[in-house]
């Protein structure tokens, strides 16, 4: 008679099979959670700097200047980061779309809530020479409310240069490199 090799799995075996399994992932959760969060703040950065890119080539483009800004219903720039983000041409300067033509529009980041530091004005402007109309300024992103999310600092300079600098430690604060704080 042959000899009937059991094969198959004990209980024992399973437990503690699912025991490292809970144990492997208790530790990659909360790691998976920071990696949604950052991924979140690439995806912020990544549209505003494609905004502004955007907005400043346009300007070059047309020879015309570009707003960017976020637009009320009745389509006048507004400081108000909570609504969707507009970019236009702006001719005459009065801070509407030419001809109501908005050519992109960026609607407002789930996670975040952003402030912009422009001087009251609310907007960002573009010259044909793809210089900064007027001051140069910034946007600043807080995470909202219960979100673990990293706090970022976005600039343009005069040039048009867009930077970005973010809150690494998640105290909702970023030092600038010549002594400014910048908080949420």
């Amino acid at each position: 008679m042959k000899k009937r090799i059991p094969w198959g799995f004990t209980l024992v075996e399973l437990l503690i099979t699912i025991a490292v399994f809970a144990i492997i992932a208790g530790m990659a959760i909360p790691a998976l959670h920071q990696e949604i969060a950052n991924g979140h703040q690439r995806q912020l950065i990544a549209t505003f700097h494609g905004a502004f890119s955007y907005a400043r080539s346009q300007a070059v483009h047309t020879g015309a200047p570009v707003i960017l800004c976020p637009l009320s219903p009745s389509l006048n720039c507004v400081d108000n980061w909570g609504l969707p983000v507009a970019i236009f041409s702006d001719s005459d300067r009065d801070r509407r779309p030419d001809d109501d033509i908005v050519w992109r529009y960026i609607q407002p980041p789930e996670h975040y809530r952003i402030h912009s530091r422009t001087g009251r004005r609310g907007y960002f402007a573009f010259g044909p020479n793809g210089l900064m109309l007027g001051a140069s300024g910034s946007l600043v992103a807080c995470p909202t409310a219960g979100n673990k999310q990293p706090m970022s600092y976005l600039a343009v300079n005069r040039g048009g240069r867009f930077r970005a600098i973010h809150d690494d430690d998640l105290d909702n604060i970023i030092r600038l490199s010549w002594g400014g704080v910048i908080r949420c």
